[in-house]
């Protein structure tokens, strides 16, 4: 349930077949708001069972968000989709991967950094020059809560992704605010979904991120009325504090 009231009209959601991108979507239509989705060439039947199962709500446009002008071209889109602004971007792109420095391929470490920063830069970058002439939008990335902790054995190729996430956030954060465009980053632990109960069987997931709070807490923190948060790097815990 949520505990606020939506004033999103227009949505964008990277990444759109991730679990949290799923809950963001969901919650946002049910409340109104008309959004686009991104995801990878090759899920063709997966964009169309989800375009209709939101009948007209959603349209899923596919291609490759770390090419300048596949994003571009997305942004344009959308925005002749949602009516020419976009008042909210939900980057829910990652990957990762648990590696030493000294164990990691290079082609490991571009890949890490290809999802986990350049997506974000690049999509990021359009969709805030599109949010600029309306002098209003909200965009949030989605980091780790270790990023601003010391960092655990094997965690460092994914974390210095990450952390140069952040880096971005804060940064266009300040750009943003001559333009009343607001940048912020949620930090989680480990989100309980299908996927990490199979890769990690042996921890309990009672004290992993619920998707659907997550992505609630996201929804909420994008709300128009908070003007003032901005360049926040904020911590979802669960319970593994």
């Amino acid at each position: 349930m949520t505990m606020y009231s939506n004033q999103i009209e227009t949505a964008t959601v990277a990444a759109c077949f991730s679990v949290t991108a799923q809950e963001i979507i969901a919650q946002l239509i049910e409340s109104g708001t008309q959004v686009v989705g991104y995801g990878r060439v090759g899920d063709e039947q997966r964009a169309k069972d989800l375009e209709n199962k939101y009948n007209g709500k959603l349209t899923v446009l596919l291609g490759d968000l770390t090419d300048e002008e596949t994003c571009r071209a997305f942004v344009a889109k959308s925005l002749d989709i949602l009516g020419g602004s976009i008042d909210a971007h939900y980057h829910c792109a990652g990957i990762f991967l648990w590696s030493t420095w000294e164990d990691a391929e290079p082609k490991d470490i571009e890949q890490l950094f290809s999802v986990n920063f350049t997506t974000a830069w690049m999509l990021g970058r359009e969709i805030f020059s599109a949010m600029k002439p309306k002098e209003a939008g909200s965009i949030m990335y989605v980091s780790a809560r270790d990023t601003i902790r010391n960092v655990p054995y094997g965690f460092g190729p994914y974390m210095a992704s990450k952390r140069a996430l952040n880096g971005l956030v804060e940064s266009q954060a300040a750009e943003g605010v001559q333009y009343g465009i607001k940048v912020n980053a949620v930090l989680p632990t480990i989100i309980d979904t299908e996927v990490n109960r199979k890769g990690m069987p042996d921890i309990d997931h009672n004290e992993w991120v619920n998707p659907s709070q997550f992505a609630s807490l996201m929804i909420e923190l994008t709300q128009p009325a908070k003007t003032n948060l901005t360049g926040a790097l904020i911590p979802v815990q669960g319970k593994m504090l």
